[in-house]
């Protein structure tokens, strides 16, 4: 694959019309300037691009029973913004305009087992995509634990063990943004050799962290708190009242467009957009331009957990995010690209890290919507004594039995502490 920044007047695909950046069939995705019209202090007046996608695409993935656990199908997905070009995908990551064969390009592989086949999924959920740079938009995520074992189609497709998607899951760029998400969603038993997941954490993490996470995740699941954190999401939503408007990109307060770049304006901001042509030879389509959001720095995500009470908990809290619906869903504890500024005593725990780091690793967005973009993902326990403030309403401390059921509720967990997550699921 190969990938060059091109003038947007180069493209032979798409265009600025009407104050957006759409293609000439009208499908696939727009880029486009949003005004944040709220009651709340922030996010009133926010203005950004954002990309527009609102059809709902499929991630889906495939695995099989096998000697020591399930084999998972993935794809080697070459994306022209991945790092590393490749990374492990699910056996189905495909658009709607995409598999409905809109860019003119080969069928969709395996597609037949996710459309018409929803009663035999191990989990089928609507899920959001990063609300800083999309808007509303989501993907189905699903599994389907299939009987017999399907041929891959083409080198691109092989089987997997699951202790070596474990491994990848802890390993720097090597499993995409889809392909995390649609795991921490579905059953985490499918990911465990032996179908209890954390059984084993112990080889890794130590005899003491390995049966703190073991007992954190068969503990009883807090329905109560569950509400309560689902009910204090709504009720947030509800005080933010966020309404977006469509605004042009020419016209876009704090970002400039030029002949090669929509970028801040006092070069500030957290992401450009520029435009580039790929040539791809093992993809559906070979040859095609597109724009990409390329972020302008590597962000930082942090999942804390502390022994509360005698167990394994871990903290989430909400993230207001313009894209979201209803711009707030429960988030990492920590996330330093952020509208909202941290409260104090978070902001110095992200800065100070009290206590010992678990794991830390770095991943990147899906590439077929951004360019080269990272972030460090890191699981850090805190020390039992730690200045939290316990006062805080927004603080959601869960079990890993509470965490899977947060994460496979639909709408409700964003793409971030999805990703987070799948830190976790590293040790199942």
């Amino acid at each position: 694959m190969t990938v060059e920044p091109i003038p947007f007047a180069e493209s032979a695909e798409w265009s600025l019309h009407e104050g957006s950046i759409r293609h000439r069939t009208g499908g696939f995705f727009s880029l486009e300037g949003l005004q944040a019209n709220a009651q709340a202090q922030i996010p009133n007046g926010w203005e950004q691009p954002i990309i527009n996608q609102p059809e709902v695409g499929i991630l889906g993935l495939v695995a099989t029973p096998g000697d020591g656990g399930h084999l998972w199908l993935f794809q080697a997905k070459g994306e022209p913004g991945n790092v590393g070009g490749v990374q492990l995908g699910p056996t189905v990551q495909a658009t709607y305009s995409n598999y409905m064969r809109r860019h003119g390009g080969a069928a969709t592989h395996y597609l037949e087992l996710f459309l018409g086949n929803e009663d035999n999924l191990a989990s089928n959920g609507l899920h959001s995509e990063q609300g800083t740079r999309f808007l509303q938009k989501f993907n189905r995520n699903a599994i389907c634990v299939a009987r017999s074992a399907p041929v891959p189609a083409n080198e691109q497709f092989a089987w997997i063990q699951s202790a070596s998607v474990r491994e990848a899951l802890l390993t720097d760029f090597a499993v995409n943004t889809d392909a995390r998400s649609v795991l921490v969603t579905g059953p985490w038993a499918l990911l465990a050799d032996d179908g209890q997941p954390f059984s084993t954490t112990s080889v890794q993490l130590g005899v003491e962290t390995g049966a703190a996470f073991a007992e954190s995740y068969l503990a009883p699941v807090d329905r109560g708190l569950m509400d309560r954190a689902a009910v204090a999401i709504h009720d947030l939503a509800g005080e933010i009242g966020l309404a977006c408007d469509k605004v042009s990109l020419e016209g876009l307060s704090g970002w400039g467009l030029t002949a090669d770049s929509l970028a801040s304006a006092d070069d500030g901001g957290a992401f450009t957009i520029q435009h580039y042509r790929v040539s791809a030879p093992d993809r559906e389509k070979t040859h095609w331009d597109q724009p990409l959001v390329r972020s302008t720095g590597t962000d930082e995500v942090i999942l804390f957990c502390q022994q509360r009470d005698g167990m394994l908990r871990f903290l989430l809290r909400p993230s207001i995010e313009v894209g979201l619906k209803g711009g707030v869903e429960i988030g990492p504890s920590f996330k330093r690209e952020s509208l909202v500024d941290a409260p104090v005593w978070l902001q110095r725990l992200a800065d100070e890290k009290p206590g010992a780091t678990l794991w830390q690793n770095q991943q990147s967005d899906e590439g077929g919507r951004f360019m080269d973009s990272r972030c460090s993902y890191v699981l850090h326990q805190l020390p039992e004594g730690a200045l939290i403030d316990e006062n805080d309403p927004w603080n959601f401390w869960f079990t890993l039995a509470e965490l899977e059921q947060v994460c496979r509720t639909e709408s409700s967990v964003t793409n971030e502490c999805r990703s987070a997550v799948s830190l976790l699921l590293g040790f199942a």
